[in-house]
């Protein structure tokens, strides 16, 4: 299967079952339908945006779209989303039938987004094999206890990973909305939507979001089969050779065709790709000599004149620049909380009040 859209749609499909979040639909729905308008005004085209619900019959009979079958044919979603739990304890008795239709829209070319406890499901359908997902150790999760974790935990909030985006937290699903947006529409669509439905982003969220992001939903096997090599390792050590033996394409066949799909040579995508983990260990407070190495430069110099020509400062500049954002952020919260206390009653004025 290709991961194709109708004309003119990019569908997000969102998974509901047994325990989980059905408030996901509705939030992402909203933030589509504005962004939709907002795209419109703007007078180019663009791909609308079409938020779908799927269930999982207990009939074992597969997974279902509950509306737009017949406007979206058998096309493949661009997005598959997996909620997080709201009620622990249900059970999807047919599990099975999901985790196989994960995988084969994955093969498909679909991207896989997952919140909170969704992350879960992609760990059990076997999609997480070297991915840095956000949440804690998931081996706590049904299912899995027992087995050897085969990801890396993040205490990030939201980790887009190319084909797979995790997300933690209470916000979990407008995060996610925000950066679908971003991707698709760009930064300015997704930040005119934040702030018409008053969705406060904080820093680590919004450097997130503005991160590099890959297009997968192209229908070039050969080229997404390389992709997704390249970001379970984060393209450390690649080289043109080790992409062209990974898609089983020629050189000069493997630039031509991975150009047209991500817009991107192999060698820049690979360079976007470190470049982005660098962001991300910068972010964390890693060391620059950390952040190169750790990204596969042994040549500093190297390093910051990549870093600087793609984000467009250095390295040491962008880390004062997240820093300066987190205390700003900081001061704000800490001049918020003193204000709502300054507004309480003291307990003793409380007291005399009660007892009035």
């Amino acid at each position: 299967m290709d991961a194709l859209n109708s004309e003119g749609f990019v569908e997000v499909a969102v998974v509901e079952y047994p325990g989980g979040d059905p408030s996901a639909a509705s939030v992402l729905a909203e933030m589509a339908h504005v962004a939709n308008r907002l795209a419109q005004q703007k007078k180019r085209p663009f791909p609308r945006v079409l938020i779908t619900r799927w269930i999982v019959p207990a009939s074992n009979s597969g997974v279902h779209r509950l509306a737009g079958a017949d406007m979206l044919d058998a096309a493949i979603p661009a997005v598959i989303a997996l909620p997080t739990l709201v009620s622990p304890g249900a059970a999807l008795r047919t599990e099975d039938v999901l985790l196989d239709w994960l995988r084969a829209h994955y093969d498909g070319g679909s991207l896989l987004a997952a919140a909170g406890d969704g992350v879960g499901v992609l760990a059990r359908a076997g999609l997480l094999a070297g991915r840095t997902v956000s949440g804690p150790d998931l081996s706590r999760y049904p299912g899995l206890q027992g087995q050897p974790s085969s990801w890396a935990p993040s205490e990030r909030a939201l980790v887009d990973d190319g084909d797979v985006l995790t997300v933690g937290g209470s916000q979990a699903w407008r995060f996610m909305g925000l950066r679908l947006l971003y991707r698709l529409h760009g930064q300015g669509v997704a930040s005119e939507v934040a702030a018409q439905l008053g969705i406060s982003v904080p820093v680590a969220i919004q450097q997130d979001l503005e991160r590099f992001s890959a297009n997968f939903a192209h229908g070039d096997r050969d080229v997404l089969k390389a992709q997704r090599w390249l970001h379970t390792t984060a393209a450390r050590g690649a080289t043109l050779t080790s992409i062209c033996e990974m898609s089983g394409l020629e050189p000069r066949t493997l630039q031509r065709r991975f150009l047209k799909a991500t817009g991107l040579r192999p060698i820049e995508y690979c360079q976007r790709l470190r470049i982005a983990k660098a962001q991300a260990m910068l972010q964390q407070g890693a060391s620059i000599d950390e952040v190169a190495w750790g990204v596969g430069y042994a040549d500093q110099s190297a390093f910051r004149r990549l870093f600087l020509r793609i984000i467009g400062m250095t390295p040491a500049n962008y880390r004062r620049h997240v820093s300066c954002n987190k205390q700003r952020e900081r001061a704000a919260v800490a001049a918020a909380t003193a204000t709502v206390r300054g507004l309480r009653p003291s307990p003793e004025l409380q007291m005399r009040r009660d007892a009035a």
